[in-house]
């Protein structure tokens, strides 16, 4: 098992390192900092970035943006999952609203945020309307994959239903959430930046984004680009914490 992973680790870091490469190469081939920066200046802004006042500020904020358009995604979703699964009228009711917020463009919804909402809230409504349709799939087929057979026993016992739902189908709607954390919290992060890319709020990275495409400083922008990943990777390693905690049981 250890031989395995290292050897996954050692093709990652391998595959990392090519892609650095070529980058370097296709950059010194075009010879254009507007198109495609060097890994140099990329390092060197990235550098100036992080020295600067409002970096963590900017930061801050969009990681506030993501987290409370997230968990603001999750409660909505976590509540008409759970009355959709036990009422068809409900799920009925909300198959066209999700079928509507899977098949909206990002880019369309956040022009019509900043129409419909000032700019410092347009991109709240994004990350959530992006997230909610994934998290309320989640929701609908994780109590739906529970086991129907503990479910009838519980009845049998004359278990009543809040307890069936807190000890039977909470724990796999748990697991299923924390299965997929990672992603959709991703996404919600990427969706918020771009409606700040658009509403240019007070702080951002997507405010930063913009300004510095105004300017054409495109080494900026790919110094940006490698915090985002970073961010991200970050938030993976903190998934993957948080798994083995929360369930030891499967190791």
């Amino acid at each position: 098992m250890k031989a395995s992973s290292w050897k996954n680790r050692s093709q990652v870091f391998i595959a990392t390192i090519l892609l650095i490469a070529i980058w370097e190469i296709a950059a010194k081939i075009i010879d254009n900092s507007i198109y495609l920066p060097t890994v140099e200046t990329v390092v060197s802004n990235l550098g100036v970035i992080v020295r600067q006042e409002d970096f963590f500020l900017n930061i801050y904020y969009s990681m506030y943006r993501t987290v409370v358009s997230f968990f603001i995604a999750l409660i909505l979703a976590l509540i008409t999952g759970v009355l959709s699964s036990f009422n068809s009228l409900i799920k009925n009711m909300l198959k066209p609203i999700n079928a509507l917020a899977t098949s909206i463009p990002t880019m369309i919804l956040v022009v019509l945020s900043l129409i419909w909402f000032d700019k410092n809230n347009a991109p709240y409504i994004v990350g959530i309307f992006i997230v909610f349709p994934l998290l309320y799939d989640a929701v609908i087929s994780s109590i739906g994959g529970v086991d129907k057979n503990i479910v009838e026993m519980a009845k049998v016992y004359k278990v009543n239903k809040l307890e069936i739902i807190r000890k039977i189908y909470f724990p796999a709607i748990k697991f299923q959430i924390l299965g997929m954390f990672i992603s959709s919290f991703s996404l919600a992060f990427k969706v918020v930046i771009a409606g700040e890319v658009h509403g240019q709020p007070e702080y951002g990275i997507g405010t930063v984004i913009q300004y510095e495409k105004m300017n054409f400083n495109t080494e900026a922008i790919f110094a940006w680009i490698v915090i985002i990943a970073l961010i991200s990777f970050a938030l993976e390693r903190i998934q993957t914490f948080s798994r083995k905690s929360l369930f030891r049981w499967m190791a």
